[in-house]
């Protein structure tokens, strides 16, 4: 089965808490990293993974799915640039 590769918007409490482990276990998935501005955190709990600088990294990279769990305020946004970059977005 391939695997759906996919990267978070944020790495904070939704990130770490919720989205990040169910991710990582999940057979069907592959957690490739999360995008951090300023603090790298998701790499002290998955090493493997990437730290992405900027959202546009994100969008050029080979990832499938992103996870926009970002402020309320920024889904339209960020959800319409992931689409327009030809990712899934949840």
């Amino acid at each position: 089965m391939q695997k759906i590769k996919t990267a978070l918007l944020s790495y904070g409490m939704s990130g770490k808490v919720f989205h990040a482990p169910f991710l990582e276990l999940h057979p069907g998935f592959e957690l490739l990293g999360s995008w951090e501005r300023t603090k790298k955190l998701i790499q002290l709990d998955y090493p493997k993974v990437t730290s992405y600088t900027t959202l546009q990294s994100i969008l050029e990279s080979d990832v499938d799915l992103v996870v926009v769990n970002t402020p309320v305020g920024t889904h339209f946004e960020y959800a319409k640039l992931v689409l327009q970059a030809g990712k899934h977005a949840i």
